[in-house]
């Protein structure tokens, strides 16, 4: 085969090329232009191999593409499952899946839907979303995930305990989910942003709730078309608690228990936040909750934002409440004063100081509570909390001291200051009785 049989295969190959690829749209005179250039080199496979890999980058380029936004589309929308950990003593876990009891470990194991999570009498363990909710499952407990959220769809996450006793944080500033609820044999506990307590106590048919920080909100189990005509829901605050019995409606919210208060301090051992609480509603009557001696609660991370000095203020107040001591509280006192005027922390120094002043006027020092007032007022007077110091100066002047002007003053701030708090209701019925 001589040299023009070889040019002419050559071309033939490389026209048959363009005319079987329908991407090449090319103009005739283009075509001869790209055939002439190919034709000049000498080895034949430079002729080919320049057109193929156009061929392949594309569909691959579009498999990648389709298969990013499979798995973007996977992980933005699949159900996100808590992850089991902090497993205490003997902790099984039901895989509805398989119909099998299975022991839990801590191995990050993750709860399905329709999986239940059992505590025995040594038991204990955490459900965990991260940055959504943390909850604490006690021993002797049982609980079942019924309702799951995802990374971008708003939704409820809902769990059913049968029995026992959870401890749950929800985060308040989370950006998924929306409500976090537990449904029992007796009642449905809805919360947005809470700390909170359920106990569900099957042998007296009834279940407690109580709340630490923010409100859930409670409802009956009661079955539909009941005869029974009150009230079924009831909104429970912060430093309060109800009891729902089945097949009646939930109690009115009352003061939590002392013990309840120091068992739910646990809560803030638990999520990841530091924070200081004060056990108070939120309501109209918070101020006189605050004088008649509300414990408070200091919870910091593992990575240490509060001293040991706070900690060891925590365990003080925490004996004085369960002693009852005037004494320890003084000590308790000194010991956070002295944490202010050392580490001042804007977003902590209001509660304590409402704190402080609120155990001064405890120790019956009204002229030490009326300072540690006013100085919070003074040096934070941007905080919603101040109006309930305000009132506080208020109420001693008028019930303590029997100095009517400076009660009258006093008030009169609430109103012109702060007169969207919940301290104007107190403030106005003060000057009514005053103006009399």
């Amino acid at each position: 085969m001589n040299s023009h049989d070889d040019e002419e295969i050559v071309q033939g190959k490389v026209k048959k090329l363009l005319n079987d690829l329908p991407e090449c749209n090319l103009s005739e005179e283009k075509r001869r232009e790209l055939i002439a250039r190919i034709y000049e080199v000498s080895d034949e496979r430079k002729h080919i191999t320049p057109f193929t890999p156009g061929i392949k980058v594309r569909v691959f380029s579009s498999v990648a593409v389709l298969v990013v936004f499979v798995m973007a589309f996977t992980y933005l929308f699949s159900p996100l499952y808590p992850v089991i950990t902090n497993v205490k003593g003997t902790v099984k876990i039901y895989r509805a899946s398989k119909n099998e009891w299975v022991f839990a470990e801590n191995s990050g194991t993750r709860l399905g839907k329709n999986d239940i999570l059992k505590t025995f009498d040594d038991g204990q363990a955490d459900l965990i979303i991260p940055k959504v909710y943390h909850i604490r499952l006690k021993k002797d407990s049982e609980i079942r995930l019924a309702k799951s959220i995802s990374r971008t769809i708003s939704q409820d996450s809902g769990y059913v305990l049968e029995k026992g006793k959870l401890l749950a944080y929800y985060n308040k500033y989370r950006r998924i989910g929306k409500e976090l609820e537990i449904v029992t044999p007796q009642a449905i506990a809805t919360a947005l942003g809470t700390d909170f307590m359920v106990a569900s106590t099957p042998v007296l048919n009834q279940t407690t709730i109580g709340v630490l920080d923010g409100v859930v909100k409670v409802n009956s189990s009661l079955p539909s078309g009941s005869a029974i005509q009150v009230p079924t829901e009831v909104m429970v605050r912060a430093g309060e608690r109800t009891t729902v019995h089945k097949g009646d409606a939930p109690d009115k919210p009352t003061p939590l228990l002392e013990d309840e208060l120091l068992n739910m301090e646990e809560l803030y051992n638990i999520g990841t936040r530091p924070q200081v609480a004060l056990l108070i509603s939120t309501g109209p009557t918070r101020t006189r909750e605050l004088l008649s001696g509300t414990p408070l609660y200091i919870s910091s991370e593992k990575s240490g934002v509060f001293t040991e000095k706070i900690r060891t203020t925590i365990k003080s107040f925490n004996q004085a409440i369960r002693e009852k001591s005037k004494e320890k509280h003084l000590e308790g006192v000194k010991q956070l004063e002295e944490i202010i005027n050392n580490n001042p922390n804007p977003k902590y120094d209001v509660q304590l100081m409402l704190f402080i002043g609120a155990y001064y006027e405890y120790l019956d020092d009204h002229v030490m509570a009326i300072t540690t007032f006013e100085r919070a007022i003074h040096d934070y007077p941007q905080s919603s909390l101040v109006s309930i110091a305000q009132c506080a100066i208020g109420i001693i002047y008028e019930e303590k001291l029997k100095d009517f002007d400076k009660a009258k003053e006093a008030y009169q701030k609430i109103l012109s200051n702060y007169s969207n708090s919940p301290e104007a209701e107190e403030a106005f019925a003060g000057l009514s009785q005053l103006n009399k």
